[in-house]
């Protein structure tokens, strides 16, 4: 049996995990700590040495000017600008460091059995992230050291864990909600003769628990200190916001087993004590929840099948326990069983992945757990820019939608517009639609090249499109005019050169983590 592990690179938590080679089952390798899961946090000592884990968050509390967390919301942010000390601070070095040691870790578990250290990597990210993201993902798993052959979106990943406790929902149509520390993503999908098929995905990757985690901390400032206008933003990087934050969280989490909850912390010099009811929490965050639920109905409108019946939902990602996750979701959903406990929300993206590596690394063999995927998504379309025929109108004709599968290959024809041309400008747009054509004002230009071929053709020649998308979702695409091609790897912003990729990569590997 290839040997290839699956990661849940979480914006709070990470966790690593693998394929049982007798039973095909996954499990959780647990860190050094005796955890199952790692937190995504990065701390610079005063020597500007990086801490990464439980270490980290607990220095954090003290420092959090020193600190790094949430980066994975960051990841598509192409004016991110950070230094702590010496270190230049990126989406992706950050990302490589919570990779490795991750890692690094598992490696030190696995050396006690007799193993040897991962190479190979299945890693998930947010369904709603594009292809951006997903490109910045895979570079933070090679600067770490590991050869990532595939990216997953985590609501497939949950589902495929899912699936492997037994025949709950085959034949089933299904929706799973995925509330992270971070991150929300919903798919809707149906599983058939234990093979995965995803509809739909939507999402919101800067909503998440934090935010709950946030709200609380204004009340405090506001209701509890007196403070006028200061929010959480204005004093994160401060002690006395890590100090909150942290204690908002501890807060959060009582709530969700207790009507009420003490909420204690220090403000400019003073301990304040506050109980904190539930029910003041949920008028507080009604908001973020209604976010949740109109990503839910935007994925249901854009579903392959929007007429059909959902028979059950499944809750994954830490913040899903909030007990007004499952009773806002009752009020959409009256007569649908949701599940929440019976299923390890925390763990299950993880071991999913590990499934998915399986899968890949084994095709001939037996899917691991016996599921696996069909047909999964992305969350963007991308098309080509050209004018609407007749028309001075510049639009943006979409070659592959958000609804088309993830692995897809696809052609089509444009047509030179005037006499005489010499050469055309190729331009790929981004964009969130479902729709075949769209305004160019609707979509985000990634990527512009030209096709030369020297010599003047008629008005409608042809330029001729092939887009094709792997399971890393990297979209590659040719555009061919009179035997003239130009090829487009979409890159991303924020990404690395190859230089700069592997000077990163020695340095993350001198890190003892």
């Amino acid at each position: 049996m290839t040997e290839i592990y699956g990661i849940d690179l979480g914006t709070t938590y990470s966790c690593i995990a693998e394929i049982n080679s007798i039973t095909k089952l996954p499990s959780v390798i647990k860190n050094q700590d005796d955890l199952a899961t790692t937190p995504s946090i990065v701390f610079f000592d005063e020597n500007d040495a990086p801490l990464v884990g439980g270490e980290a968050k607990r220095y954090m509390a003290s420092d959090p000017s020193r600190a790094v967390a949430f980066i994975k919301r960051e990841m598509s942010n192409p004016t991110f600008r950070m230094e702590i000390g010496c270190n230049e601070i990126t989406p992706v070095k950050i990302s490589a460091m919570i990779l490795k040691k991750l890692v690094d870790d598992a490696n030190i578990n696995r050396k006690f059995r007799g193993k040897p250290p991962i190479k190979d990597v299945v890693i998930t990210v947010p369904a709603y992230f594009g292809n951006n993201e997903r490109e910045l993902t895979r570079q933070a798993g090679i600067i770490a050291g590991l050869n990532v052959l595939g990216l997953l979106n985590e609501p497939t990943a949950a589902a495929l864990y899912y699936g492997s406790r037994g025949n709950v929902f085959n034949e089933k149509t299904f929706m799973v909600y995925d509330l992270g520390g971070g991150t929300f993503d919903v798919s809707i999908m149906r599983m058939h003769n234990n093979v995965l098929e995803t509809l739909s995905t939507d999402g919101d990757h800067h909503l998440g628990g934090v935010d709950w985690d946030a709200a609380i901390v204004d009340y405090a400032l506001k209701v509890v200190c007196g403070e006028s206008g200061v929010t959480y933003e204005d004093i994160k990087h401060t002690r006395d916001g890590g100090d909150m934050i942290m204690n908002a969280e501890k807060c959060k989490k009582m709530l969700s087993e207790s009507d009420r909850a003490p909420l204690r912390f220090r403000y400019k010099g003073r301990m304040y004590m506050h109980e904190m009811r539930r029910s003041t929490f949920e008028n507080l965050t009604a908001g973020l929840l209604k976010k949740t639920i109109d990503s839910i109905r935007n994925a249901i409108k854009i579903s392959k099948d929007p007429n059909a019946k959902i028979d059950m939902i499944f809750l994954v990602g830490g913040s899903s326990y909030m007990p007004m996750v499952k009773e806002r979701l009752y009020m959409e959903f009256p007569r649908v069983s949701i599940f929440l406990e019976q299923f390890e929300p925390d763990l299950a993206v993880a071991k999913g992945a590990a499934i998915q590596a399986f899968n890949i690394a084994n095709p001939q063999s037996a899917p691991a757990a016996g599921v696996k995927i069909g047909t999964d998504l992305s969350s963007r379309s991308y098309g080509a820019g050209c004018m609407r025929t007749g028309t001075d109108e510049h639009i943006i004709d979409n070659l592959i939608l958000r609804t088309d599968p993830m692995v897809y290959e696809g052609t089509c024809r444009h047509y030179t517009r005037n006499d005489n041309q010499t050469s055309t400008s190729v331009s790929i747009y981004e964009n969130k639609t479902v729709e075949k054509e769209l305004s160019v004002n609707d979509g985000v230009l990634v990527q512009r090249q030209r096709i030369e071929w020297g010599y003047p053709v008629p008005k409608g020649t042809p330029v001729d499109y092939t887009i094709r998308r792997g399971l890393d979702g990297i979209i590659h695409i040719e555009a061919m005019c009179e035997r003239k091609k130009v090829f487009f790897e979409i890159k991303p912003e924020g990404g690395v050169s190859l230089e700069e990729m592997e000077s990163l990569k020695q340095e993350i590997a001198s890190y003892n983590l």
